[in-house]
């Protein structure tokens, strides 16, 4: 264990230690160096701690955030049959989730509980193993014969508050019957997001660095005296003088807590089956900006799946920084940080999002470079890798309680960073797309670039990147609603998954709408269905691996409320067919009252009045069959009839 032999106190014996605090530089450079020493990193946390506790706000601061399918199988007993996979933004990049599947066998993660369905013959389906897992376990990835399950979780640490943790199990599912955990990690921080490419998994934690209670009770008096001996007259000089104030009498409480902390209490680490706890990151293979972050370290750790020996390695890979958008090509990883992260509370606030690039290659995940870009990313489809150009899309506002910008920048924008060059320039840009509103979906095609933003009615633009010096927006498409979620379907059409609305603005049910761009100056909708009901929503307004596109079939998971007199709630799967000719039509809706009648009542029993309405989570297709998946189990139907029950597997 790592502690600084040398207490803040000692460094710094005059009262008077504001002047101690280094400057903010006026132009920082915004690439990523790594610390020197492990006493560097506790100045630079004390620093950011610091500001944290001072920014605006605290003590009267005047200021006013084409999907690939990828083959998770790996190989399995019996030969693998065509199947469909979690629905991903990259070919070749899988992203975890709560159900996977290799054609033969269905493992999903319920209620802490991870249980493996034998899925073909279909009418002979059934639940063949579980495993109860400790934590809140909702993600996982699926290689051969090897399950890898993220559970949450927290604990108290000593005078510490607490921590947030992420458990990594790995478990061998050679033997359905008896799934066996054969490697247990415990990461220090939340998990941020993963991705697993081949046998490599990269795993994203954010851990927020705390302190002790008792630091926390010294820095709030210490702030308490200052407020209540300060003469507050409303001016700039009465705040900086109150703010310098504060920082001299609680800098020195920080400081003497970060130097005091053991190594393991700052760096994240990770706790082995056997107990022992071990950090996976050195002082000095922590990177940070110039300027203070907040107070936290983002950290990507990798495992090998496919190894004999599962480890938990950090090659290079923390940031003394917080995150808030992942994305990852088949080559590179990229961490994108918006300016909240280190405004100040007190200057002009930035309204920018940085974006730091790793290289992917197995263990070693090397840091390169950082680019910026003006607004804020809505998602991780707001970044796209094409041909070693980075495009970025983001909307320009202010991050801080919704408020509008006053510099005349309000709208959404494209950028295109060359990634491969040093400090990730800009080479192209279109800004003020749609002034006043904010990007509800983004997807990159090749060349192309589709983009929704939404305030009232829902415009869908279309944006030609083949000169990625020069972006241009040929078409505009404004229809009622928004669309959350972009698939493109070939080259001429585009699905969107989002919500049905009005010109007035109001919103009302859950959408699935059929886009052709073959014109790509002239957008048109060209067909629409909804859920009929009052009222709707669906986990695949947020969640894409909701939303299964697979052939000519398109299901979401949908819940909606209806008055009619009574209150009437339905809960299911909105199962439709896309034809590009024809357009959408409805298939069937699957709910999972035959499965709730199936445990709950008996022969005689009439089940009619029963109202538990399971959660419709996912679905997914192994060969011509449907498999429909809620909190209560897997029904089966023929994707011709999905209505009509072939099996049903409860798996609670």
């Amino acid at each position: 264990m790592y502690k600084s032999p040398i207490t803040f106190a000692a460094l710094l014996t005059l009262q008077g230690c504001i002047c101690t605090i280094p400057a903010e530089d006026a132009n920082p450079s915004i690439a990523l160096s790594r610390f020197n020493s492990c006493e560097a990193m506790n100045y630079h946390l004390t620093d950011s701690l610091t500001r944290s506790f001072t920014s605006g706000g605290w003590y009267g601061g005047d200021v006013g955030l084409e999907a690939g399918a990828v083959d998770d199988s790996g190989g399995t007993s019996g030969g693998t049959r065509e199947h469909s996979t979690t629905n991903v933004q990259e070919a070749g990049v899988d992203e975890p989730d709560m159900v996977k599947t290799d054609g033969n066998h269905i493992y999903v993660l319920n209620d802490g509980t991870l249980s493996i369905v034998k899925s073909w013959p279909a009418e002979d389906a059934e639940e063949v193993g579980s495993l109860a897992l400790s934590g809140a376990s909702e993600k996982m990835f699926l290689l051969g014969d090897r399950v890898l399950v993220y559970s949450s979780g927290w604990e108290e640490s000593d005078e510490r508050t607490w921590r947030s943790l992420t458990q990594l199990d790995v478990v061998d599912v050679s033997d359905r019957s008896n799934p066996t955990i054969v490697a247990s990690k415990t990461i220090d921080g939340e998990m941020v997001s993963a991705r697993m490419i081949g046998e490599d998994v990269y795993t994203v934690v954010r851990n927020q660095i705390s302190l002790p209670e008792s630091t926390y009770m010294a820095i709030w008096s210490a702030m308490d005296e200052v407020y209540e001996d300060h003469v507050w007259d409303g001016s700039s000089s009465s705040t900086s003088m109150a703010r310098a104030k504060m920082k001299s009498r609680i800098r020195p409480i920080i400081a003497d807590a970060v130097f005091g902390m053991e190594r393991d209490e700052i760096l994240p680490s990770v706790t082995h089956e056997d107990g022992t706890r071990e950090p996976i990151i050195g002082c000095t293979d922590v990177y940070h900006s110039e300027e203070t972050s907040d107070a936290a370290m983002t950290t990507v750790a990798h495992i090998d799946l496919g190894s004999d020996k599962i480890d938990v390695t950090a090659d290079a890979t923390g940031i003394m920084a917080g995150s808030t958008t992942v994305y990852a090509s088949t080559d590179n990883l990229y961490v994108a940080q918006t300016s909240s992260a280190w405004w100040d509370g007190f200057s002009s606030i930035e309204r920018t999002t940085r974006i730091h690039r790793f290289v992917l290659d197995g263990e070693t995940t090397e840091y390169t470079t950082s680019g910026e870009v003006d607004g804020y990313l809505h998602n991780q489809f707001s970044m796209s890798e094409h041909e070693g150009l980075l495009r970025v899309a983001t909307t320009y506002d202010d991050w801080w309680w919704g408020t509008r910008t006053d510099d005349g920048k309000s709208g959404n924008n494209v950028f295109v960073l060359d990634a491969e060059t040093e400090d990730m320039p800009i080479i192209g840009e279109l800004t003020g797309l749609a002034p006043g509103e904010q990007i509800y979906a983004t997807r990159f095609q090749g060349d192309r670039a589709f983009m929704v933003t939404f305030v009232q009615v829902d415009p869908l633009f279309t944006i030609d990147l083949s000169a990625p010096t020069d972006p241009q927006a040929k078409g505009e498409l404004k229809i009622p609603g928004y669309s959350s979620y972009l698939h493109p379907i070939g080259d001429d059409h585009i699905l969107g998954v989002g919500v049905g609305g009005d010109w007035d603005g109001a919103t009302d049910s859950v959408a699935i709408s059929l886009f052709d761009v073959s014109d790509f100056s002239d957008p048109k909708q060209q067909d629409q269905v909804t859920l009929d009901c009052d009222s709707s929503w669906s986990e695949a307004l947020f969640d894409h691996h909701a939303i299964l596109v697979y052939g000519d079939t398109v299901a979401i998971p949908a819940y909606g409320w209806s008055h009619d007199g009574d209150w009437r709630e339905t809960s299911g799967l909105m199962v439709n067919t896309v034809d590009t000719k024809t357009g959408l039509s409805t298939r069937g809706f699957v709910d999972h009252r035959p499965l709730v009648e199936s445990l709950y009542c008996d022969d005689e029993e009439d089940c009619s009045d029963t109202s538990y309405m399971p959660q419709m989570r996912r679905s997914l297709v192994i060969e011509d069959m449907l498999y429909s998946i809620s909190d209560l189990g897997v029904m089966v139907s023929t994707l011709a009839d999905p209505e009509t029950p072939v099996a049903m597997v409860p798996t609670i």
